[in-house]
């Protein structure tokens, strides 16, 4: 999945081993998939991620220091909740998805394009997936992005009906799937269509 997207960067003339690139991703260091990928170069700039049980914010990342600190959860095999928050960028945080609203930052408010300066979690996890960045990692359970023709229950993942968009409104340039079915295949068309990079599900 990780040389799709090394090629994929390559054709648009950025080398993903050199050059600093904005993510966003789905999962968490202490998996396999995306904690991996989240180590296969030193100049990502995770902005944000989130998993089944947080989301995780850093709007203008330390990219040495957060490449550090996410080894050291892939070492340890820990989720979100054990990243060291001095780490974070200001304006950076990290929230609990079981918490009905959460109050966002200024920064994070222009990062991810929200007006609002408090939302649910889904709010929040759409805004994500929908900012415009370079690549979109997926290393985590769930279908979350689907073609406009498709309804939910054409999908079949109900537990993620609330954070589910639809592919033309994504502004990643590339969608690198280290997990099964980030996208359904007619989601990949329609990304693909709309000028993202995409190969089939890994």
């Amino acid at each position: 999945a990780w040389e799709s997207v090394k090629l994929h960067f390559r054709q648009m003339d950025h080398n993903t081993q050199t050059t600093p690139f904005d993510a966003i991703g789905v999962g968490d260091m202490g998996g396999d998939v995306f904690g991996n990928g989240m180590l296969l170069s030193e100049h990502i700039r995770l902005v944000g991620a989130f998993n089944h049980l947080h989301i995780f914010c850093d709007p203008d990342p330390d990219i040495p220091a957060a490449y550090k600190e996410r080894k050291r959860l892939f070492d340890k095999v820990c989720g979100w909740d054990e990243y060291d928050e001095k780490l974070l960028s200001k304006g950076g945080r990290i929230y609990s998805r079981s918490e009905k609203s959460l109050k966002l930052t200024p920064q994070i408010q222009k990062r991810f394009g929200l007006e609002e300066k408090e939302v649910p979690p889904e709010v929040l996890i759409k805004a994500m997936l929908q900012s415009k960045v370079d690549l979109l990692w997926f290393g985590g359970i769930g279908t979350y992005i689907k073609a406009t023709e498709e309804t939910n229950a054409d999908v079949g993942d109900k537990a993620n009906d609330a954070l589910r968009v639809e592919a033309k409104t994504l502004q990643a340039r590339v969608i690198g799937e280290g997990a099964n079915l980030g996208v359904t295949q007619l989601g990949r068309i329609e990304y693909s269509k709309y000028g993202g990079r995409i190969n089939t599900d890994f």
